[in-house]
């Protein structure tokens, strides 16, 4: 069985300098693993289209085809972004640019040690690996980590979907049914992940299956993706939480990231 997605990234929202309160977002990926799309602001929002081009550019590199029907993992993120309100036209623009650029792509997971010694895959979509590690090397070297080797296997990769709670039952209710419908549409483990929001974990081949039998059962689904989850969970201090959030930060916004996972785990 997987541990549920932790809540990780930690948002002070400041009202005149003074009062300050502490609101936590569930997601592994962070940023990356916007499950919440609605409520953004615009450049949040326009930061994560961002990503989900890169992840369909990915997907078009590793399936071989701008066809949905014919490339599961794109037809996967292509769900993910209608979902979360992106255009049908950004999105057709995103599969003919591909087509039309010449550049060579290449899908690369840098191995990395963070603060604490957690564990980090940040995985790069560029057309010069080289200098993307480089640049990326840099970042590490001001920001407590390095990189390391053979941390690729301490990963797995899962189907995450996340469905609203019914709010007119209680948690034990919610979930009791949601383990049941589980078994039936394929799932292998429910979570209550916190603010009315239950996530389902599966098999990573059969997500779209599973995402279809929830939607027929009247789940109303926020998100539904694929992502790598570590087979072990490594704490950190507040301290190194800090650092690690910093590091996190510079390396979301290299336009070379497709996302950051991590393998940090929080009480």
């Amino acid at each position: 069985m997987f541990r549920s997605i932790k809540q990780l990234t930690k948002i002070y929202i400041c009202q005149n300098n003074l009062n300050c309160v502490q609101k936590r977002f569930a997601g592994h990926s962070k940023w990356a693993n916007i499950r919440h799309i609605k409520g953004l602001k615009d450049a949040e929002r326009a930061n994560y289209f961002l990503k989900l081009a890169r992840q369909m550019r990915v997907a078009i590199l590793e399936g071989g085809s701008i066809d949905p029907a014919a490339n599961l993992k794109l037809s996967h993120i292509i769900d993910q972004a209608k979902r979360s309100s992106m255009p049908s036209a950004t999105i057709q623009s995103i599969l003919k640019g591909h087509q039309s650029d010449k550049k060579q792509y290449k899908r690369h997971f840098l191995e990395i040690k963070g603060p604490g010694s957690c564990l980090i895959l940040c995985e790069t979509f560029s057309d010069n690996t080289h200098l993307t590690r480089q640049n990326i090397a840099t970042i590490l070297r001001k920001n407590g980590g390095k990189y390391i080797e053979n941390i690729m296997g301490l990963f797995i990769e899962k189907g995450i979907i996340e469905v609203e709670g019914n709010p007119s039952q209680n948690i034990d209710a919610s979930l009791e049914k949601a383990t049941d419908d589980a078994i039936e549409v394929g799932a292998e483990e429910v979570k209550d992940i916190g603010e009315n929001i239950i996530q389902f974990v599966c098999g990573s081949t059969n997500l779209k299956a599973v995402t279809k039998g929830l939607e027929e059962k009247g789940y109303n689904i926020l998100s539904s993706t694929i992502e790598f989850l570590p087979l072990k969970y490594q704490s950190i201090n507040e301290k190194e939480m800090e650092t690690y959030l910093k590091l996190l930060e510079k390396l979301e916004n290299l336009p070379e990231v497709v996302r950051v996972i991590d393998n940090i785990a929080v009480e």
